[in-house]
């Protein structure tokens, strides 16, 4: 699939999000209801019968997935079958995930750390209470929403793809650094091996460090999780607060009856360690939103880091491709900051099919998210919009200028109030030019 393809008639594709083992993510243009969505196509489950065991199977979990009904779950739209492919159309939202919002700032503080993995633990309460597990909890499939709401998006995916999906792609379906150790071994994965995952979450915020040591060899990584496990936190001298790490450590306890019994226990734990933790994700979030918004403004090109894909377990030093995640979401993911400039085969192939007309578009596209209050995904038009409006149609052209303009309200509204004003003073020059080429 590509940029403009429709999908069942329906959602038009707009750009990629991610890919990874199971598929890839799009945001999309849902063209009946006018709204934008994210459209997740498990490649790994093609040459779906449009009828057939398979496909209802497919259907009876899609069901399911749409019954949770709690604001820190991803909601589900639609799903189906396009072309032998299952497709899940959900919710977009802009922000971060947890494995971008870490690999960025590293450990997290006590009260963030904890208000994070109480928001976890809530969506997993409610999505347990209507029968659903998750089976792949890691920090790529927990949405940050820009004031600091968690988000868990890619419920219930491993069934959904069954074990056909494991045979053609020869992937696991969950990231050894997160996944319980019974899951592992073949096990049901349940109640348990969802609060497993949460704690490996946890032990990644509180320290900032992946909990079986670094991925370079994944064998390597099934061994340490299969023997010696996580290293405990209790009793490190810098560690986190007692109870705090009694908890995580219990949470990652290897035999999955060690581990507490359900949610409820975990939430009560949480509910004190994480006042005031809202604002201070707020407070990160909004810093690494502020910085990406201006490196992109100014169009410094970053140095590239490894590959990114949605489906990793930690995000790398640098943030991947696209800065938006998926709130299905994601990933946005989603699950949820990319090169500022366009790669130079990207700046060619968009130069030699922009026109002034689908540039106005795109910019009246941005105008409408920035009015929408969805700053990131904005700011992401206009990266792309502005530098192919500069080097197409001119800098003083009104496209550009305008595009410019607009760009600048999402630095002043993303707090980055001084290149705002820098930037206005470019457009305000080229402006001023053109009045005086009107006036002589």
């Amino acid at each position: 699939m590509a940029r403009g393809d429709l999908v069942e008639g329906r959602y038009r594709l707009v750009g990629l999000l991610g890919r990874g083992g199971m598929g890839e993510v799009y945001e999309a243009e849902d063209m009946q209801l006018g709204r934008r969505v994210a459209v997740k196509l498990l490649t790994a489950v093609g040459g779906m019968e449009p009828v057939g065991e398979e496909v209802d199977r497919f259907r009876r979990e899609a069901r399911a997935m749409a019954r949770i009904e709690h604001p820190g779950v991803v909601t589900l739209y639609d799903s189906g079958v396009h072309r032998g492919v299952a497709y899940l159309v959900m919710q977009i939202l802009d922000g971060r995930n947890l494995a971008h919002l870490v690999g960025s700032t590293g450990q997290l503080p006590v009260r963030a750390a904890c208000w994070i993995a109480l928001g976890m633990a809530e969506a997993l309460s409610a999505a347990h209470r209507a029968g659903v597990m998750h089976r792949d909890i890691k920090p790529s499939n927990v949405g940050l929403t820009r004031d600091g709401r968690v988000v868990l998006h890619d419920f219930g995916l491993a069934r959904l793809a069954g074990e056909r999906a494991i045979t053609a792609t020869g992937v696991v379906l969950g990231s050894p650094q997160f996944m319980a150790p019974e899951a592992m071994k073949g096990g049901l994965a349940d109640t348990a091996a969802d609060l497993y995952g949460l704690g490996a979450c946890m032990y990644f915020m509180l320290t900032g460090e992946s909990p079986l040591g670094p991925a370079v060899d994944v064998g390597a990584v099934v061994e340490r999780a299969l023997g010696p496990g996580i290293p405990r936190l209790a009793g490190r001298t810098l560690g986190p607060p007692a109870e705090l790490a009694r908890l995580v450590d219990r949470l990652c306890a290897q035999d999955a009856a060690e581990r507490p019994r359900g949610t409820a226990e975990v939430v009560e734990a949480l509910v004190p360690l994480s006042a005031g933790g809202q604002e201070v994700v707020t407070d990160l979030l909004g810093r690494l939103l502020r910085d990406q918004a201006v490196r992109t403004a100014r169009g410094v090109r970053l140095q590239k880091g490894p590959e990114y894909t949605w489906d990793e377990a930690v995000a790398p030093a640098l943030p991947p491709e696209n800065p938006v995640w998926a709130v299905e979401p994601a990933p946005a993911l989603s699950l949820g900051a990319g090169p500022p400039t366009l790669s130079d085969n990207t700046r060619r192939m968009v130069l030699g099919s922009m026109t002034r007309e689908t540039a106005l578009s795109r910019q009246r596209e941005a105008v409408t998210l920035v009015q929408r209050g969805e700053l990131e995904s904005a700011a992401r038009m206009l990266a792309t919009v502005v530098p192919v409006c500069v080097a197409h149609l001119g800098p003083d052209h009104p496209t550009t200028l305008t595009s410019q303009y607009w760009q600048a309200v999402c630095l002043a509204r993303l707090d980055a109030g001084r290149e705002a004003l820098e930037l206005l003073a470019r457009v305000n020059k080229y402006v001023d030019r053109r009045k005086g080429a009107v006036s002589d």
